[in-house]
């Protein structure tokens, strides 16, 4: 089972990273290179695009999360089915979809204050 959840994380996350380009801003956000943040040469307009890429980036983890707790606990209702027991499954995917409905939320709150800050 543990081989089969490591395979199944390893390709995800080698799925994201081939889908990569040489015009990809990454987590800085618009407008602010990595050589200015390691020079320290940022202004004070850089700091909501900053937070902007790190909350982007931040809910493609746990978009990434959400879709191996979910193939995880279909994997449980799947081996429940044998045992009789599927309520583990069902409730591994149901707080999968209530931990990304939550960060999807305050991935909204958090760009709505933003927006209207800067």
């Amino acid at each position: 089972m543990r081989y089969i959840f490591f395979t199944i994380i390893g390709i995800i996350s080698s799925i994201k990273f081939s889908f990569a380009n040489e015009n990809d801003i990454g987590i800085l956000g618009s407008g602010v290179s990595s050589g200015d943040l390691r020079n320290g040469d940022i202004h004070i307009d850089d700091i909501p695009n900053i937070i902007r890429g790190m909350i982007d980036f931040a809910m493609g983890i746990a978009g990434t999360i959400a879709i191996i707790f979910i193939i995880f606990g279909a994997y449980q209702i799947l081996f429940g089915s044998i045992e009789q027991d599927k309520s583990k499954g069902k409730n591994t995917i149901i707080m999968a979809i209530i931990g990304f409905a939550i960060a999807s939320l305050s991935w909204f709150i958090i760009k709505v204050i933003i927006d209207n800050l800067s």
